[in-house]
């Protein structure tokens, strides 16, 4: 069996996926968010909006990868919690639904997860977090017309048979699983104005090292995410790399995408989409 990219169809299909984009396009891939295992995501709030970069992965390998900006919400099983901190220093724990809006990112590697800043304020929160559960899916949002979308099966063996296998190669320490944690965990740490001096991002790198402190790492992954942050720093300084953010967030999809060919290799046959749908 020929071994495809997550999200990629074979070329014979694409005649009738031609067919059927005529009326609208499938449903794209439901999706896995890694869990946070002790490490929420920190917000940053920029012009009243309160977001942060999650890793993601695909759980579909024969439907489409989503856009960008592709809405998401949370599937049945795991869950997202956010968490606010007041001034005091006491912290708030609230179920997301209802409160954040999900948003693919790059391709099925990562979303955006944001809420307004006035919610914050509202329950008089300084600073949040986001917590992802383990075994949290979260599927597209449905679109009229949809050509071909989400069945029951499908949606059934994808947040349960495939997330469940998906748990070890995502969520489980080893040497690309904890360099794709770290290299998130400092994209979400860089300020808006990125440092442009080895002592600020080497402060930076600092800063979230502290929120793994103690942490059970792969030291190799270690090592990857740390000379990933150094050579990303030199490509900006050199003018080969637009930004820190840019390129730390290129590292992070190709690592993600090298545990997707892992979960590829391990999945068994599920259902899958129906390629002739909306052609007839």
């Amino acid at each position: 069996m020929t071994r495809k990219v997550c999200g990629m169809v074979p070329l014979i299909a694409l005649s009738f996926l031609a067919l059927a984009a005529q009326r609208a396009e499938a449903a794209p891939q439901i999706l896995g968010l890694v869990a946070s295992n002790g490490v929420p995501t920190p917000l940053r709030c920029e012009n009243s909006v309160c977001s942060g970069f999650i890793s993601s992965f695909c759980l579909q390998f024969d439907r489409p990868s989503p856009k960008p900006d592709s809405e998401y919400h949370l599937a049945a099983g795991g869950g997202i919690t956010v968490i606010g901190r007041r001034a005091d220093g006491s912290a708030m724990r609230l179920a997301a639904g209802g409160l954040v809006t999900i948003l693919s990112h790059a391709s099925f590697s990562s979303v955006t997860i944001s809420l307004p800043e006035r919610r914050l304020k509202a329950i008089g929160a300084v600073t949040a977090a986001i917590e992802i559960a383990p075994l949290t899916s979260i599927m597209p949002v449905a679109m009229a017309g949809d050509s071909n979308p989400q069945t029951p099966a499908e949606i059934d063996y994808a947040t349960n048979t495939q997330r469940r296998l998906a748990q070890s190669t995502f969520e489980t320490s080893s040497q690309t699983s904890d360099a794709a944690k770290l290299t998130t965990l400092v994209i979400n740490s860089l300020p808006a104005d990125e440092p442009t001096s080895q002592e600020g991002r080497e402060a930076v790198w600092k800063n979230a090292m502290m929120q793994v402190a103690g942490a059970p790492l792969d030291p190799q992954g270690f090592a990857i995410a740390s000379l990933a942050y150094q050579r990303c720093g030199a490509a900006v300084d050199s003018r080969t790399a637009s930004a820190l953010g840019v390129c730390l967030e290129q590292v992070q999809q190709d690592l993600v995408s090298a545990m997707e060919f892992e979960l590829q290799g391990r999945s068994a046959a599920g259902p899958t989409l129906d390629q002739g749908a909306g052609g007839s």
